[in-house]
């Protein structure tokens, strides 16, 4: 193999919630030769590496900006714009024309993000409930010292009325952080 044959690469990055100081921008970093001293008759290629940065505004308005490239990445990851509308816009603003196997990408990775979202918050939630279920045991517990009342006074909470006695046990028996 013979380095001449060696094919340009471009690196693509995509920025889809820059700080308003650098979005709707691009940038490209490439590698150049500088010599500090003296000379060197060969003649490498240096235009073979190319980084390329393409930042979009987290508020997602496509509307400040020139850039039709920008314009239409930021219209297309904005997770206020369902799927179908997605793909409408690049029809139309866009004259792209979407195949539909492109379609249901698009509205694949629209539902996969919301699903995305989704766990994340359900993730949350548990986080949360867990976080409050033993605060709530451990400051029931200098005042009830029965079990059976403190779960009884756990699960008349609304937030806690499906814990299970297990789950309200584990930190009936651990003891408090100081």
């Amino acid at each position: 193999m013979k380095y001449g044959n060696i094919k340009k690469v471009y690196s693509i990055w995509l920025c889809t919630e820059a700080a308003q100081t650098i979005a709707n921008s691009i940038e490209i970093y490439d590698i150049d030769r500088n010599f500090l001293c003296g000379s060197n008759t060969d003649n490498p290629r240096y235009d073979i590496l190319n980084a390329i940065i393409i930042y979009i505004s987290r508020k997602h308005d496509s509307e400040k900006t020139d850039n039709e490239l920008i314009r239409m990445l930021t219209d297309l990851f904005d997770e206020r714009i369902s799927g179908t509308a997605k793909v409408q816009k690049l029809k139309s603003e866009y004259g792209l024309k979407i195949t539909k196997e492109v379609e249901s990408e698009v509205t694949d990775l629209c539902t996969y993000s919301t699903a995305m979202e989704n766990k994340g918050i359900e993730k949350g939630m548990e986080k949360g409930i867990e976080r409050g279920l033993e605060a709530l045991v451990q400051s029931l517990k200098v005042y009830i010292s029965d079990f059976d009342a403190l779960y009884a006074a756990v699960t008349k909470n609304e937030a806690y009325e499906k814990v299970s006695r297990e789950a309200v046990l584990k930190y009936y028996n651990k003891e408090p952080k100081n």
